[in-house]
């Protein structure tokens, strides 16, 4: 994990940094992002306003690691999750459709997030790509070559198929 992450900071600050994650996710589980003030998040968070900033850089940086967070139960490591390989993508898959249908935001944040000029938010989108990415391509490698294949393209493809889902759910 980088810098952008808060791994490498003391307990105290690795809690404090959780704490402002934990409130922003809160927010976003209300709120459209676009409503959300970094202020807000720093009440709720119950830190000032500068102690939000001396741990993120932006807005998109506070709101990266938030998704990171909220995919965690997700991408669980290598090993951790006894399944068969096709029960621990079924389940993964969807856990995600369900999760972004329950909060069309968080997909909204995904995409928006996708061009990030934050250096910071653009560490921990990267991450995130890569633990999805990561986790998915094990899983896919252990169903077979054709299976993974198939796979693979049926992913691709929810995109596709959910984001006018969700646009529209997040417009109700």
């Amino acid at each position: 994990m980088t810098a952008a992450s808060g791994t490498d900071l003391p307990a105290y600050k690795q809690a404090r940094r959780s704490q402002i994650v934990a409130a922003a996710m809160a927010a976003l589980k209300v709120h459209d992002y676009d409503q959300i003030q970094m202020r807000d998040i720093a009440e709720d968070a119950q830190v000032a306003l500068g102690t939000l900033y001396r741990y993120f850089s932006s807005k998109e940086h506070v709101y990266a690691a938030v998704l990171q967070e909220w995919a965690r139960p997700v991408f669980v490591a290598e090993g951790a999750d006894p399944r068969p390989a096709e029960a621990r993508v079924r389940a993964k898959v969807a856990t995600i459709l369900a999760s972004f249908e329950r909060w069309p935001g968080f997909f909204r944040v995904c995409m928006l997030l996708q061009n990030s000029t934050d250096p910071n938010a653009t560490a921990l989108m990267a991450e995130f790509s890569d633990a999805a990415v990561d986790t998915l391509a094990r899983d896919f490698a252990a169903l077979g070559e054709q299976a993974a294949a198939d796979a693979a393209r049926i992913s691709n493809a929810f995109v596709d198929l959910i984001a006018p889902r969700l646009a529209a759910a997040e417009q109700r």
